[in-house]
């Protein structure tokens, strides 16, 4: 039986020192892997930004905003990658017509990508791609961040788990396979949270052959459950950031093969470290990968293990929470208060100085991201 295969790749996006390359000098980044690529028959990446030609405005968000010109589209399919994958945390940081071009532009390079569209039906349609002879379906969400569609306005797909199990019983009628790709997780953490494993572990129940993770900027490991993969976090796969750890800089691809079972291939990378471009683990790199990896690994096979390691890691994050959910109490905050308490026809005059255009973003991105709410949960009780 003849085999058919595709790859997947994590976050890709043209900042730092990459960002004002050349396509010519982009594409000599990639000598090691671009063969890698160009033999499967197919090749999905995380493209983790916006991609636009026009002067539009940022949207108001927590954190960065991600805008690159078509340089990164020249790049991607000249380096061999068939497709892109939308949903995350900076594909509408420029709104509903940074979404449109974006997706326009896509279409003009002929790219295949699931996981964003112009209103909430459009960004949650399955994706069907040919990968060899094998028709593989690919449902592709992110978690609740700045970059929602809604029902009238573009954006990407949300992280809807009773959907998505809906999704993959749909999908089985129509796909030999069926792969899930989330973006999500938490941010430099290695391991995936308790509420992770559950969610993607219903998605095997409901017949999904592989499920895929990015978004932590640094790589997890995977488990095999029920014979099939969990992949739990891919690292960043083109994505400059200088002065971060060596975590940011370590990533792998996975290489999926559908024969008689699916056969999964892990190629490990670094990726703009002391020198830009993307190059495979030589073999001393490789061995600390792959004991990192299986250290990982255990700890994801038991439960009780994960739970604490996730605990502590929460435990750690308390000191951030908390500046954000607590507010200073200045002067002027305390007499309002007195004002407050003493003449409760002054409620009016309760105008909290502290909930500032940032803090209140911040706030929304703890009370509505899924991997925000699970370190609130832990640290409020």
């Amino acid at each position: 039986m003849s085999k058919s295969s595709i790859i997947i790749a994590g976050d890709c996006c043209l900042r730092g020192r990459i960002a004002k390359l050349n396509v010519a000098q982009l594409l000599s980044l990639f000598t090691e892997v671009q063969p890698i690529l160009q033999m499967a028959d197919a090749a999905l990446v995380n493209m983790e930004t916006a991609v636009i030609k026009s002067d539009f405005e940022p949207i108001q968000k927590a954190g960065p905003a991600l805008k690159v010109d078509t340089r990164i589209l020249d790049m991607i399919s000249g380096i061999g990658f068939t497709g892109v994958t939308l949903a995350n945390n900076h594909f509408a940081d420029y709104g509903p017509m940074g979404v449109e071009e974006s997706i326009q532009l896509l279409d003009d390079y002929g790219l295949w990508h699931v996981g964003a569209g112009l209103n909430k039906e459009e960004a949650s349609e399955i994706g069907y791609i040919q990968v060899g002879d094998k028709k593989v379906a690919v449902i592709n969400a992110c978690e609740h961040e700045f970059t929602i569609a809604s029902d009238e306005e573009p954006g990407c797909n949300a992280l809807d788990p009773l959907k998505i199990c809906n999704q993959i019983t749909n999908a089985k009628k129509e796909a030999d396979y069926v792969i899930v790709i989330i973006h999500g997780g938490h941010e430099h953490y290695s391991l995936p949270s308790p509420r992770m494993q559950e969610v993607y572990r219903s998605f095997v129940d409901f017949g999904a052959d592989v499920v895929v993770n990015h978004h932590q900027h640094c790589y997890s490991g995977y488990e095999i459950y029920k014979r099939n993969p969990i992949v739990y976090g891919l690292g960043n796969f083109f994505f400059d950031w200088p002065g971060q750890n060596s975590d940011w800089n370590e990533g792998y691809m996975v290489r999926l093969e559908f024969g008689k079972e699916i056969k999964m291939r892990l190629i490990p990378y670094i990726q703009n470290a002391e020198e830009i471009g993307v190059r495979l683990m030589n073999e001393d790199e490789k061995k600390k990968f792959e004991m990192q990896l299986e250290t990982l690994n255990v700890i994801i096979a038991n439960k009780k293990q994960l739970q604490e390691h996730f605990f502590e890691w929460a435990k750690s994050r308390e000191k951030d929470y908390i500046q954000i959910l607590q507010p200073k109490k200045g002067k002027r905050i305390r007499q309002i208060e007195r004002i407050h308490l003493l003449n409760e026809k002054n409620k009016e005059l309760w105008m909290p100085e502290y909930m500032t255009e940032e803090r209140r973003l911040l706030l929304k991105s703890l009370f509505q991201c899924e991997s925000h709410q699970e370190i609130m949960n832990i640290l409020l009780r």
